[in-house]
């Protein structure tokens, strides 16, 4: 069943879904690359000598990497953590945020949240919109006009 309101809103419900859950599915690897930057992060080595010159700055594209990946996690943890429904937000970190290897189960997320497996999945997805309209990082598909001009 759609409600009015979806089905009279200019936004793609299920594109802008799939938008959601393509920033959240890519969290951890931007999270990865967060600690890989960090760790490659080091002082330039000066050593007096004549070189070259050299095109770019790589400690500084280093740094701005890093940055952006920063920017990245805490763009998702902040409008996960602006979602007013508790549940909404509990089924977020749980399924995307939480380290992988700690992550629970949907059935545990079901029976933590004491709701049916049917209910947990339309709440998902109503908490991926939630989170949609929340993140500047997630595309807000606009709905495709059916009309014709000719």
């Amino acid at each position: 069943m759609v409600r009015a309101t979806r089905y009279f809103s200019p936004i793609d419900h299920d594109k802008t879904i799939e938008n959601a859950k393509e920033v959240l599915e890519n969290y951890w690897h931007h999270k990865r690359l967060a600690q890989r930057t960090k760790i490659a992060l080091r002082s330039p080595v000066m050593d007096g000598m004549p070189k070259s010159p050299s095109y770019g700055n790589k400690a500084e594209d280093k740094l701005v990497s890093h940055a952006d990946e920063l920017y990245y996690l805490n763009v998702c943890e902040n409008a996960i953590d602006a979602i007013e429904d508790e549940d909404y937000r509990t089924i977020l970190w749980e399924t995307y945020i939480i380290s992988p290897s700690k992550r629970l189960t949907n059935d545990a997320i079901v029976a933590k949240l004491k709701m049916e497996r049917s209910a947990f999945y339309i709440a998902r997805n109503l908490a991926l919109y939630a989170f949609a309209e929340l993140c500047p990082l997630v595309t807000l598909v606009k709905k495709q006009s059916g009309h014709f001009v000719d």
